[in-house]
């Protein structure tokens, strides 16, 4: 759906993707692939809860189809994907949409290597072996780079947030919007564990550097926005800078 002028929002199963039109239009984000139900039941056995059926079965057929789907209803043209990481949860579809999109894919390059395939992505702790291959992501060539505060359009400006992965980056649109991947996360009425507030830090525990993730955040100040869009949870569309600030100053 379209949440504010130039930005539609997707939620698919427990993860979002964007679609920012601007000079280019860009896709932010792919979503998961399939995920299969052994590993769905070791998700709920930890502790995670889905909002109902139609989420769950969501994440089993993977977001491919409702993102191509959504992008024909609305006659969204894409002219390049951009991930704001290498989570698999955000490059589960990338090497699909790239080529049935026939658009370029641009990410920060210190996450290059884990789309790419040459470097494996951490473990969360505790995590079986026999469902480690779940979490892998089939391999995508990365054809931008991003650097920090770069514009990739002339309203769209890039900012590394590093410490949620190494090559983590948020979206500034228009000075309006903050498209702000797992930088953060909104109120999550399903896992309150990972979202009791209407805004909170990273998840510690899918964190590479969780206390370099919480430094990071104080960059986010120094740009303008009012509209924080997360990937997992509520997003925000008013007053979203001045609400950053005070979560900030509650985790410092």
């Amino acid at each position: 759906m379209k949440q504010m002028k130039g930005i539609y929002e997707l939620e698919i199963g427990n993860t979002k993707v964007f679609v920012i039109e601007s000079k280019k239009n860009i896709l932010v984000d792919t979503g998961s692939g399939p995920v299969p139900k052994e590993l769905l039941s070791f998700m709920e056995e930890t502790g995670l809860k889905f909002k109902n059926e139609e989420v769950k079965k969501e994440m089993m057929d993977g977001a491919y189809s409702r993102i191509t789907e959504f992008l024909e209803q609305e006659k969204l043209k894409v002219d390049a994907i951009i991930c704001t990481h290498c989570h698999n949860d955000h490059t589960g579809n990338l090497k699909r949409l790239k080529e049935f999109l026939k658009v370029p894919v641009a990410m920060h390059p210190y996450d290059i290597p884990f789309a790419e395939g040459t470097e494996e992505l951490p473990i969360p702790p505790g995590f079986p072996q026999e469902l480690r291959k779940y979490l892998k992501t089939e391999p995508c060539k990365v054809d931008i780079q991003l650097q920090d505060e770069e514009f990739f359009t002339d309203d769209v400006q890039v900012i590394h947030i590093k410490g949620h992965t190494r090559g983590n980056i948020c979206l500034v649109v228009r000075d309006q919007a903050l498209i702000a991947g797992d930088c953060v996360t909104g109120r999550n009425e399903a896992n309150p564990m990972f979202g009791p507030n209407e805004l909170n830090p990273p998840v510690e525990m899918f964190c590479m550097d969780y206390a370099q993730a919480l430094k990071s955040l104080k960059k986010l100040l120094h740009y303008n926005f009012t509209a924080i869009f997360p990937s997992h949870g509520s997003s925000i569309t008013e007053e979203g800078k001045k609400k950053l600030e005070k979560m900030i100053q509650g985790i410092v």
